[in-house]
């Protein structure tokens, strides 16, 4: 059997030590502490740290104990998996919207020099595989990410469907990723959702894993597009997760390091195709903040000026 996360040998590291891996046909070995990580049915590596992290007080009890049942739930490819947000069991507006970011993000990475078929793309907490599948023809290898068994099974019997073969699956934690400098480009969605703790932590993880001349792309929920439902005027459809204005959403931003990014307003309801829609679009707030940033470098040799706001992109 081939294991074909030896082409990415080069990127991938020990979550526990950082150390570089070995792979065989059927798992990847640490080089330094030869924790062995199993391939599993030819298509899923397993790069689990071999404990959950302690996550600070500030993190929300509900969610600390979802993550911790998630991390300790063993891998299957049972055939009633369902991802959430899972086309099959989503309305069909709420999918043409998901359908319409994913353009979105393509025009973007298209906008920065982005060619068919170049690179990495890692998905990180990718779910369903809205941006996996969407944008695989565009990269050489896209990393399929995610800790939840249920998202992961249903995407690895989709590739199969779909035919498509540069998809390749890993089960990790975003908390302690397997990655050092070592991708060029990431995404993230509707995953900085669960309180300023989390959001925090999982960017330091997506900047350390950036090389130095790429680029990230993540969002955030935006509190403007529902004030009324945030602040419990109308049925509260988001549960317990955290919403941001632009200059909270940039704040955090700067708190995790992350100075120089671009901003992208994105309208899930309509596509900016037409003069009076983009006029549209200055009277109504983005449903979703997304911004670009690139991983860390060394500090130039002529300081920088530190601008308090994120550009706008074009």
């Amino acid at each position: 059997m081939e294991n074909k996360f030896h082409e990415l040998a080069g990127r991938l590291r020990c979550p526990d030590d950082y150390a570089a891996l070995r792979f065989t046909a059927l798992a990847a070995t640490c080089t330094q502490c030869a924790r062995v990580y199993p391939v599993q049915h030819g298509a899923l590596l397993e790069l689990l740290p071999s404990r959950p992290v302690d996550l600070p007080a500030s993190h929300d009890p509900e969610y600390v104990a979802e993550y911790r049942r998630a991390f300790l739930q063993r891998f299957d490819m049972r055939e009633d998996r369902m991802s959430w947000g899972a086309p099959e069991i989503s309305a069909p507006r709420w999918i043409k919207k998901r359908e319409r970011q994913v353009q979105a993000v393509r025009a973007a990475l298209v906008g920065i020099g982005e060619v068919q078929r170049a690179g990495v793309l890692c998905d990180i907490s990718a779910g369903a595989g809205y941006y996996t599948f969407g944008l695989a023809r565009n990269f050489q290898h896209v990393l399929h990410c995610d800790l939840s068994v249920a998202s992961l099974a249903y995407a690895i019997r989709k590739a199969a469907r779909l035919r498509i073969d540069n998809v390749l699956f890993l089960r990790l934690d975003y908390f302690r990723m397997p990655f050092v400098q070592s991708l060029e480009r990431i995404l993230c969605f509707d995953t900085l959702i669960r309180g300023e703790s989390h959001e925090e932590l999982l960017l330091r993880q997506i900047r350390g894993a950036l090389t130095p001349a790429g680029s990230a792309i993540v969002d955030f929920h935006n509190w403007w597009h529902s004030p009324a439902r945030r602040m419990g005027l109308l049925p509260q459809n988001f549960a317990n997760n955290r919403s941001y204005s632009r200059a909270e959403a940039e704040s955090l931003l700067r708190r995790c390091g992350i100075e120089r990014c671009a901003f992208r307003p994105f309208y899930q309801e309509f596509e900016l195709t037409s003069s009076w829609r983009r006029a549209l679009s200055r009277l109504i707030p983005p449903a979703r903040l997304m911004f670009e940033f690139p991983g860390s470098s060394p500090p130039p040799v002529q300081p920088v000026v530190d601008d308090s706001k994120c550009l706008v992109a074009p």
